[in-house]
């Protein structure tokens, strides 16, 4: 029991693929009843399961429509991005640039009010009172110098004016796709809800069909849930409570809603050393009864005597009782009127919506 947990996730892996697909019924598993006057014959079942599978068929190409859909939706949304990170960009660029362009400006600004006071007149004066040509020369160079910084720094803020527009033609370029991404992205999103409609009211459909057609049978747990036959298989071996499974487990994601299988009364309700959580619920038409065990907890106004119907919440799959440590499951037993348990297993193929 304790090595189960590493199981879990391989178990809850099986979940999904577990509501589209039948559970493998292992070799002589039983197939025959005795079964709940609830449930259809086995003609009336072929019949069910012809009709099933042309619904499910339509519920697939739906699905694959939508996993389509999805896929585009996800290469607006990264586009989208992209263009986020290239407006982040060019803004980063711009903001350097007008940071350069004012320093620039400011350093004409100098220039032209140091020749305004006569810094420029200096400099020729002193180039013309030059007595050598060693003076002469080293005055021009220097007046050179100053008229090459003076050209550099003009060039330099005509560079900047026509670097900081471009960047704002790219900008602006930038923002009209990021704009048209986003358009994409709403259409893609109504697309999407569109489709998930459309998904939800087929499977509604081939649920409520089902539901009719099994003659008010329902299965224990929403899906999705995976399970086998485990009739039989010994259980705490090697303690006090050894058994035989008299039932079968039914796992699924914690907190999965836990249904009741037929109209019916709640009965037992409590807890024990074993099952955990539990309760019983017993068909008065036929007596029948079926046994929930390791529950996480019961729904709201749930008690002992209380009436309720097909399909109608009882509680939640856990792992209470000894299966704690032991990945979320329900174990579900059927029992006829007055009598043993039955192996639920093939009671429960018959009632599943989603098997094949």
């Amino acid at each position: 029991m304790k090595s189960l947990p590493r199981l879990c996730g391989v178990v809850l892996a099986t979940l999904v693929c577990a509501s589209y697909s039948p559970v493998t019924t292992p070799a002589g598993a039983s197939q025959s009843g005795p079964f709940p006057p609830q449930l259809p014959t086995p003609a009336e079942m072929a019949q069910l399961q012809a009709q099933l599978e042309v619904t499910l068929a339509r519920v697939r190409t739906a699905q694959n429509q939508l996993d389509a859909i999805v896929r585009q939706y996800e290469t607006a949304e990264h586009r989208l991005t992209e263009v986020h990170e290239q407006i982040t960009q060019t803004d980063n660029q711009q903001k350097a640039l007008e940071a350069e362009l004012r320093a620039a400006k400011a350093a004409i600004n100098r220039r032209a009010s140091s020749i305004y006071r006569s810094e420029g007149v200096g400099l020729i004066n002193v180039v013309l009172s030059a007595k050598t040509y060693r003076q002469f020369l080293t005055a021009y160079r220097l007046v050179q110098s100053v008229a090459r910084r003076d050209s550099e720094n003009l060039g330099r803020v005509s560079t900047l004016k026509a670097e900081t527009e471009r960047l704002r033609t790219e900008q602006e370029a930038q923002r009209q796709a990021e704009q048209g991404a986003l358009a994409e992205l709403g259409k893609q999103q109504k697309h999407v809800k569109s489709a998930l409609q459309a998904v939800g009211r087929e499977y509604d459909l081939v649920r409520a069909e089902l539901e009719k057609r099994k003659s008010g049978f329902a299965f224990p747990v929403k899906a999705p849930y995976s399970y086998t036959d485990s009739w039989g298989a010994p259980r705490m071996e090697g303690t006090s409570y050894y058994h035989r499974h008299e039932g079968t487990d039914i796992f699924a994601l914690a907190g999965t809603p836990v249904v009741s299988v037929v109209d019916g009364v709640i009965e037992k309700l409590g807890t024990a050393s074993l099952g955990g959580i539990k309760l019983w619920v017993r068909s008065p038409g036929d007596r029948w009864s079926y046994y929930y065990a390791h529950l996480s907890g019961y729904a709201a106004g749930i008690t002992n005597g209380t009436h309720v119907k097909k399909g109608q919440v009882l509680g939640f799959v856990g792992n209470t009782g000894n299966a704690r440590g032991t990945p979320p499951h329900l174990h579900f037993e059927t029992h006829v009127p007055a009598g043993p348990a039955v192996n639920p297993y093939p009671i429960l193929r018959k009632g599943d919506p989603i098997a094949k």
